[in-house]
């Protein structure tokens, strides 16, 4: 078997291209297959994203394999984990990609990795934020998000506390060291203001503009469940809501999207409950801590030439930033 990748060279399947193929073949179930071309998608600091082409039985198609990182963030799960998740969604009737095949052994292209369909869309933030006042998204990631949140209890998933998952951003903040005097406030904060368990349901956990496909004025795919569980829905709502994910348009504050209340009566239109104010104040604080966090582990994943190198240095950049506005939020009590 070839050896791994180059730590911050950019991600290449070429290598592995006879055993993915035969691997494919034998999933597929036909011999009468062919891997054509292999493109590294755009996007995702964390995970990795390839179009593969595949020509079955004189048919051309493209399906997106999507594998792991040299270096993983503590909070990914593995692809087994996001497999099951994505297949149930599916099996619901939420915007994503159809799972295809899994291959947890990590032989094939030394990880594990999942092959889904390919979807068409476009996630670039920038370009939502942009149009924001026109676009009608906004209803139909609410209705989107209130039935992730009624998908039910997944088999094997233990459902996360708000306490506990506080307890995670210790966990990091210990193993980072020192942290920023504003990421600190907030994670002392959030300990004395842990809520209690309720509301609890399957929570994305990364649920934000730039992580879903939109094709025209559709809604095409949720992206990236990497982080999926199952805990307080208030955390997804949060997460949206939070100002870091808002880009420059601070005054909408449904995602840098659209008015919050128009989002909130759009999920609960759609079955999911009223959302309390008080916990998505918490679970919005705990956003900001937890990005802040994030950034830092993405600012060590650079330090040791993660790809993409550039990306993750970047996202270590909005720490004093974030830990600013934490200040900032923490004020306001």
């Amino acid at each position: 078997m070839p050896d791994g990748p180059i730590l911050g060279s950019e991600p290449d399947l070429a290598s592995y291209r006879g055993e993915l193929e035969g691997w494919l073949r034998a999933q597929s179930g036909t011999m009468d297959l062919m891997l054509g071309a292999i493109t590294l998608l755009p996007g995702g600091a964390v995970q990795r994203n390839w179009r593969l082409d595949i020509e079955i039985d004189g048919q051309v198609q493209a399906v997106v394999l999507r594998a792991g990182p040299d270096i993983p963030l503590p909070e990914s799960r593995s692809k087994s984990h996001e497999f099951m998740v994505v297949g149930q969604a599916h099996k619901q009737d939420i915007a994503v990609a159809a799972p295809l095949w899994l291959e947890p052994s990590g032989l094939v292209i030394g990880r594990e990795f999942m092959v889904s369909e390919f979807r068409f869309g476009d996630a670039d933030p920038n370009k939502l934020f942009a149009n924001a006042a026109g676009n009608t998204i906004l209803e139909q990631l609410a209705s989107t998000l209130a039935g992730i949140h009624a998908m039910g209890v997944l088999e094997g998933l233990v459902p996360d506390s708000p306490r506990e998952r506080v307890g995670s951003l210790e966990e990091w903040a210990c193993d980072l060291g020192r942290i920023p005097a504003g990421v600190a406030a907030g994670l002392k904060w959030l300990m004395e203001h842990s809520p209690n368990q309720k509301a609890t349901g399957v929570v994305h956990r990364d649920f934000r503009t730039g992580n879903f496909l939109v094709d025209g004025d559709r809604l095409s795919t949720i992206l990236d469940w990497e982080f999926s569980g199952v805990g307080d829905v208030h955390e997804d709502i949060g997460w949206f809501c939070a100002r870091c994910w808002r880009g420059e348009n601070i005054h909408w504050e449904a995602g840098g999207l659209g008015d919050r209340e128009a989002f909130y009566q759009a999920y609960t239109q759609a079955g999911g409950k009223s959302p309390e104010p008080k916990r998505v104040r918490f679970w919005e604080v705990f956003a900001h801590v937890r990005w802040a966090l994030i950034a830092m582990q993405q600012r060590g994943r650079a330090a040791a030439e993660e790809y993409p190198v550039w990306e993750l240095e970047e996202a270590g950049n909005r720490v004093p930033g974030l830990s600013q506005s934490i200040q900032d939020m923490l004020g306001t009590d």
